[in-house]
């Protein structure tokens, strides 16, 4: 069978390049479809001369490919999916070592669902998050409402009392409701309302019913809404992409819209968002967004939430709440603190399930905020820790490692 030759139109020409084909062997291709050798070799040499040469494309540089999952050294965060790498890898603002004791302190204390995040106060870095649970994955457990926020939503109810203008010294009496309330706790009744306190006391000793009767008394449904999310309840407030946002839903009907006020209603908390709540105290009544890389280029700036002199009002029940309220015997055992602290417990027992959630969010020193703690540990009736000793747990350890902050880390307008 005879073999047809191409036609000269079909041939294509190549420039050589550097570590491509070389001369004869181009003419020996040019050979295979048809050419002789020596007619090959000239056509090559021709366009080796004449034909100018294209333009040389570099090597394509190791960030023009999204960064997928991709493994990464201690304390560098790899690029989400979609996202293209950073031309230097930025540094996360996480301590590996605390990270890793308050980890330990979870897995010794054996709670089914735990989780801890420690932040500076000024800046918002995450210093760290700590994550456990028996009885499956613990990753997110920080940055999704996983518990229901139970008592720390009395700081929430007890700003928005005062921006409606209730005094810190205002009185109210009442009787029973310390772990569940019923409508006739919320009646007044002379013979019956034999403990009285004042509204700044009311925080400090996690008084349900007073917190409810004030409540009733002052706000309505809308008012502790918008005030709710305010505070970040219903959307995310961290820099953070796992953060799923709390959410707080406030009914309308007197007697459940005063339970929620309380702490006993659906209202669901992350300990990220706890920890910007007790954020907002510390500094001033400014929400102040967590991250957790060094820099800074993708955060917020800082957002007023409630005014200076209501923060501080706050900051104050907040201190007397671990210096004589719920959450002094934690945090008088030993070993102490070498600062004071400050801070609001929760604690809420689901009868259906038996499970116990337990909170503490706060901060330390009390009267100059540097360090924010955020615990929760949700527990069955055998337990081993509870959040405000967790809390203090990571203080002290956070206190150790760190020391005093730097004034640089200070971002926060005061």
């Amino acid at each position: 069978m005879q073999s047809r030759r191409a036609p000269f139109s079909s041939l294509r020409l190549h420039r050589f390049s550097v570590g491509g084909p070389s001369p004869a062997a181009q003419a020996r291709k040019y050979a295979r479809l048809g050419l002789p050798l020596v007619v090959g070799l000239a056509v090559a040499v021709f366009v080796d001369a004449v034909l100018p040469a294209p333009a040389r494309t570099p090597a394509p540089l190791a960030v023009a490919e999204p960064v997928v999952a991709a493994p990464t050294a201690p304390g560098v965060a790899a690029a989400a999916p979609g996202v293209v790498a950073d031309l230097a890898p930025r540094r996360s603002t996480r301590d590996q070592e605390l990270q890793a004791q308050i980890s330990r302190l979870l897995r010794d204390g054996q709670t089914p669902f735990s989780a801890v995040v420690v932040l500076e106060a000024h800046s918002g870095r995450i210093l760290a998050v700590a994550e456990h649970s028996t009885r499956g994955r613990a990753d997110g457990l920080a940055t999704r409402p996983m518990a229901p926020a139970a008592s720390v939503f009395k700081i929430v109810t007890s700003s928005a009392l005062l921006e409606q203008g209730v005094d810190p010294s205002e009185r109210v009496c009442f009787h029973g409701g310390k772990t569940r309330m019923q409508q006739q706790n919320l009646d007044d009744d002379a013979r019956r309302d034999h403990t009285c306190l004042r509204f700044d006391d009311v925080v400090p000793l996690s008084a349900n019913v007073a917190v409810a009767k004030l409540a009733q008394k002052h706000l309505t449904p809308a008012l502790l809404r918008s005030h709710a999310e305010r505070w970040g309840f219903g959307r995310t407030t961290s820099a953070l992409r796992s953060e799923v946002a709390s959410t707080a839903n406030i009914p309308s009907a007197p007697f459940e819209f005063a339970e929620a006020a309380a702490g006993f209603g659906d209202v669901q908390l992350s300990a990220l968002q706890g920890a910007t709540i007790a954020g907002i105290v510390a500094n001033d009544g400014v929400l102040v967004q967590a991250r957790d890389f060094a820099g800074g280029d993708d955060v917020t700036a800082p957002v007023r939430v409630i005014s200076a002199k209501n923060a501080s009002v706050l900051r104050r029940m907040m201190g007397e709440t671990v210096a004589h309220g719920t959450g002094h015997k934690a945090f008088s055992a030993r070993p102490l603190l070498p600062v004071s602290a400050a801070g609001k417990t929760g604690s809420l027992t689901d009868y259906k399930t038996g499970l116990d959630t337990s909170w503490f969010i706060g901060f330390a020193p009390a009267d100059a905020p540097e360090l924010i703690v955020a615990a929760v540990v949700v527990n069955t009736s055998r337990w081993h820790i509870k959040a405000p000793w967790l809390a203090k747990e990571s203080l002290r350890l956070a206190l150790r490692n760190h020391g005093p902050l730097q004034p640089s880390s200070r971002v926060a307008a005061r």
